[in-house]
C-alpha cells in the first residue's frame, strides 16, 4: 500500500516539474534597465531630450528596455557621474563639460569665456574635426562615448548688485563649478570664486555662501536661482555645452541591434533637444524678467578685453599646443 502511495506521489512530483518547465517560456523576461544620470532639472530642452530618448528606446525595444532618468545630480555631481560611466557602473548620462573640465582640462578650450564667439561658431566647432578630437579623448582614455551634443544657451552672470564692468566684480563671492580654468579666469577679474556642486547652488545663494553665479537662462529659471538673485547680467561669456554620454563598457555588452537602437535614439534625442534650445534660451530670459529679475546690459567688450590675458596664459601653459589657435581659426 505504501509503495503504491509513494508511486502516486512520485507521479505528482514529476507532473509538477514538467508543468513548471513547460510554463517557463511563457514567463515575462526581465526588462533591461538603462539608468540615465542627469545633472539637469526638468523644464529645460536638455531634459526634454532625455524624455525623448526614454520614449524612443522603450517603444523601439517593444518594452524590453526601460530607461530610468535620475534628475538633478541625484546620482552625484559631474565627477561622480563621469567616473561611474567610465567604470561601467551606470549606463548613460547627461552632463555638462565635466568630462573634459575635470579630467582633461588641457582640452577645455571651448568652454571658457569668449573663446566660442556665437551659436554658429559653437556648431562648427562641435561638428568639425576639433570637436571630434576632443570627444575622442574620453572614448580612448575613459571608455565613454559622446552620443550627442546639446546647446544649452549662453551663460549669464547673476548677482544681487548690478554689474556692468569687470571692475565691479572685485571681491564678489562667485559660485563656480569644479573647473580650474574658470576659477583662474574669474579670479583674474577680481572675483572670489567659490566652488559649489551644481545641485547645491540654490542653497549656497540663499545662505550667502555665494553672492553670485553664472549659468544659462534655463538653469537660472528651472532651478529657481531667481528667488535668491536680483540682477540678470547679460555677459554671454560662454556658449554652454551639454552632452549625452554612454558607458562603452556597458555598450559593448549589447547585441549589435541593441547598440544601434540606443545610439540612434540618443542622436535623435539630441536633435530634438536642439530644436528647442535657441528659442527656449530667449523665452527663459523673458520669463526671468517676469519673475522679478532686472536685466543688465554690461560692457561686453570690456569683459572680453579683461579676460584675454588669462585666456592667453591658459593657451600657453595648460591647453594642448595649437588647440586654441585651431578653435579661433574656425570660420
Amino acid at each position: 500500500m505504501e509503495v503504491g502511495m509513494n508511486r502516486k506521489k512520485m507521479v505528482w512530483v514529476i507532473m509538477a516539474v514538467v508543468l513548471g518547465l513547460a510554463l517557463v517560456p511563457f514567463q515575462a523576461t526581465a526588462k533591461m534597465k538603462i539608468n540615465m544620470a542627469s545633472s539637469y532639472g526638468p523644464g529645460a530642452p536638455v531634459h526634454y531630450g532625455l524624455e525623448k530618448f526614454k520614449e524612443l528606446v522603450e517603444k523601439r525595444s517593444n518594452g524590453e528596455m526601460e530607461v530610468l532618468i535620475h534628475l538633478l545630480g541625484t546620482m552625484g555631481g559631474e565627477r561622480d557621474i563621469f567616473e561611474a560611466l567610465s567604470s561601467g557602473s551606470i549606463e548613460t548620462a547627461a552632463m555638462g563639460s565635466g568630462d573634459i573640465a575635470i579630467f582633461h582640462p588641457e582640452y577645455l578650450v571651448y568652454e571658457v569665456p569668449y573663446v566660442i564667439r556665437d551659436v554658429d561658431h559653437f556648431w562648427k566647432f562641435w561638428n568639425g574635426p576639433v570637436g571630434k578630437e576632443i570627444n575622442d579623448v574620453v572614448l580612448k582614455k575613459d571608455n565613454v562615448i559622446v552620443g550627442g551634443i546639446v546647446y544649452r544657451g549662453a551663460r549669464q552672470l547673476t548677482a544681487n548688485k548690478p554689474i556692468k564692468t569687470p571692475a565691479e566684480l572685485k571681491g564678489l563671492k562667485l559660485r563656480l563649478p569644479e573647473v580650474k580654468p574658470w576659477v583662474a579666469i574669474w579670479s583674474s577679474l577680481g572675483a572670489r570664486p567659490t566652488v559649489v556642486p551644481f545641485q547645491e547652488v540654490y542653497m549656497a545663494l540663499k545662505t550667502g555662501v555665494a553672492e553670485a553665479q553664472e549659468n544659462p537662462a534655463e538653469s537660472i529659471n528651472s532651478l529657481k536661482f531667481y528667488e535668491n538673485q536680483k540682477y540678470l547680467i547679460m555677459t554671454e561669456h560662454v556658449h554652454s555645452t551639454a552632452k549625452y554620454e554612454i558607458s562603452k563598457l556597458w555598450f559593448d555588452t549589447l547585441k549589435p541591434a541593441e547598440q544601434d537602437l540606443v545610439m540612434t535614439a540618443m542622436k535623435e534625442a539630441a536633435v530634438y533637444a536642439n530644436g528647442l534650445s535657441t528659442a527656449a534660451d530667449k523665452k527663459f530670459i523673458v520669463e526671468l524678467q517676469k519673475k522679478g529679475m532686472i536685466q543688465i546690459i554690461p560692457d561686453k567688450a570690456a569683459f572680453m578685453k579683461a579676460v584675454e590675458p588669462a585666456v592667453q596664459k591658459l593657451a600657453k601653459e595648460l591647453w594642448v599646443p595649437g588647440l586654441y589657435e585651431k578653435v579661433k581659426a574656425i570660420k
